[in-house]
């Protein structure tokens, strides 16, 4: 059994999608930078048993997991469990992310298991809880966390966020070798929460609470660490998962067009996608960025409804999005649209609404370079002004880990379970053809 002072878990997940998690490869440089002990363990896509198998290989003092995605928080937890019963009996686990920092509460009360729970960032919590606890000296007084005492849940001062993302050492990549055989990108984060106010977003409120809701690397730091990326890992495709890359018309529209001419300059051809709002989705900018590797877009749509764009509060008109995807389709760019089809308070009138604004991008746009979903139905997540909004109404059912609603237009609940069953099918077809497919091709 191999000891590290520290494993990182990003644990199975119930949508089991491969990918690497940036967020744990901060902690460990940060972790490593201190002279920490650290091993990362990149799971999501696994099935539980063999990765509890897998996590049984080590032994540590403490065992840090995120808990990205709040749909498949109930999977963590059970993981968590088990880990605990089957060999980490003594050891630390602390939990960080989104979700966490926001429901902590409702955590620490139904899962023992839990120790503690990191708020907001985690990049200097970590390090001072890993170092206490490896030394044995008092982890709770430490800022940023929550933990229970005797009854209570506790909560320490909170941790202001980093001021100068640069500041921060490039993410270890442990995981990317092999992301790279199954996806051939790597993600790079240049920049922190978003400047909107959506009310079914949590990555606002999150930021907010801690200090400012958007903050970016310089670009200089970014081309760095894309030469390193290239040089190191040979890579030609990067996906920058920013929840917002533009950042806005000014500054960040500045920033975006340094990064793009950098990029030229230095001759590091790399294809790369970004996410954005539609409002910032300009000819002039897309066109530079085009000619400096962008290939995809995920634009945040969400909705061809005016009512319904007011009601989410993205400061943005359906004309606005049309122009949008017009640009797009323009510079021949593969698009994803982010679509929330159904909410709480969807009418017949806004969903016949989105069906015609679908029908108009789909003849804005080539077929295989527009991809949405049309089953889409908004998702009160912890921390949102849309769950505050529904636990005022009443119509929350369930909590944080499990939750659901009813429309109130009884026709829109009977629209959303038929589009989902026609998806299922869908997906289910698709399945049985790829494996009969593999099962043929194994035939002698």
């Amino acid at each position: 059994m191999a000891y590290h002072d520290v494993l990182l878990i990003n644990p199975p997940s119930r949508q089991r999608e491969f990918y690497e998690h940036l967020g744990l490869g901060y902690l460990a440089a940060c972790l490593r930078k201190q002279n920490v002990d650290v091993k990362i363990l990149n799971m999501p896509h696994w099935m539980a048993p063999r990765a509890l198998q897998e996590v049984k290989k080590y032994s540590c003092k403490l065992v840090g997991i995120s808990v990205p995605f709040q749909r498949s928080a109930v999977q963590a937890f059970n993981f968590i469990s088990r880990l605990k019963r089957e060999g980490f009996e003594t050891a630390h686990v602390a939990i960080g992310g989104i979700y966490p920092s926001f429901a902590y509460e409702e955590i620490l009360s139904q899962f023992p298991v839990v120790d503690s729970v990191v708020i907001g960032e985690g990049e200097e919590t970590i390090v001072e809880l890993a170092e206490a606890i490896i030394s044995g000296s008092n982890w709770k007084k430490i800022s940023g966390i929550a933990f229970r005492e005797n009854k209570d849940i506790v909560t320490t001062e909170l941790r202001p966020l980093i001021e100068d993302l640069d500041a921060i050492p490039f993410p270890e990549r442990d995981a990317l070798p092999e992301v790279l055989e199954k996806l051939e990108h790597a993600p790079v984060l240049s920049s922190r929460g978003c400047y909107g106010r959506c009310t079914f977003c949590s990555v606002v409120p999150f930021f907010k609470k801690f200090g400012p809701s958007l903050r970016m690397r310089s670009s200089a730091n970014v081309i760095e660490e894309l030469e390193f990326l290239s040089k190191k890992y040979g890579v030609r495709n990067v996906d920058f998962n920013d929840a917002n890359f533009i950042g806005g018309k000014g500054r960040g529209a500045r920033r975006a067009q340094e990064i793009a001419e950098l990029m030229q300059k230095k001759n590091l051809n790399i294809k790369f996608g970004i996410q954005c709002r539609p409002n910032e989705i300009d000819l002039e900018l897309f066109t530079i960025l085009k000619r400096a590797g962008l290939s995809k877009v995920f634009v945040g749509i969400e909705s061809g409804s005016q009512a319904m764009l007011d009601r989410f509060q993205k400061d943005i008109t359906v004309a606005e999005n049309l122009k949008a995807l017009e640009i797009l389709s323009k510079l021949d760019l593969i698009t994803y649209m982010g679509f929330i089809t159904f909410d709480d308070r969807t009418t017949i009138h806004e969903y016949n609404e989105n069906m015609a604004f679908i029908e108009k991008a789909k003849k804005l746009m080539p077929q295989n370079r527009l991809f949405y979903d049309l089953g889409t139905k908004l998702l009160p997540l912890a921390g949102t002004d849309a769950e505050k909004n529904m636990k005022e109404r009443g119509i929350l059912v369930g909590n944080s880990l499990k939750f659901d609603y009813k429309m109130d237009d009884l026709k829109m609940n009977y629209i959303y379970s038929a589009i989902k069953i026609k998806e299922d099918i869908t997906r289910i077809g698709r399945k049985v053809r790829e494996t009969d497919k593999e099962w043929t091709k194994d035939q002698p």
